[in-house]
């Protein structure tokens, strides 16, 4: 797929998504991995339409490695973000409050 495909295509995944259609978004980004799986935009978008759908088991089983999103750094932030919000909608709070001491280190002088 040419570079400008998959511009095309995220363009498409982003206006889904901006009109809160989120399984049209999915199933853009989807096509978008199949030609470019380290496409770390395709793969952080994946895991805002399944947090917008309230899918909290796949954002967890998308962010199982965080290694993925480590070539985008604002992407890697905006996941993990994410990824503590499942975790504490699935109550794992503990667990969510480490994740997000690593993104927000000041709560840790709070404590």
């Amino acid at each position: 797929m040419e570079p400008s495909e998959l511009e095309t295509l995220k363009t498409l995944a982003y206006f889904y998504y901006k009109v809160n259609l989120y399984d049209s978004a999915m199933r853009t980004v989807t096509v978008m991995l199949l030609y470019a799986p380290d496409n770390v935009w395709a793969r952080g978008m994946l895991v805002r339409c399944c947090d917008s759908l309230a899918d909290y088991a796949k954002v967890l089983e998308l962010t199982s490695d965080m290694s993925r999103f480590d070539a985008d750094e604002a992407i890697r932030r905006a996941v993990t973000a994410l990824r503590a919000r499942a975790l504490l909608k699935t109550g794992k709070t503990d667990e969510s409050m480490q994740l997000v001491k690593t993104i927000v280190p000041r709560l840790e002088e709070d404590e």
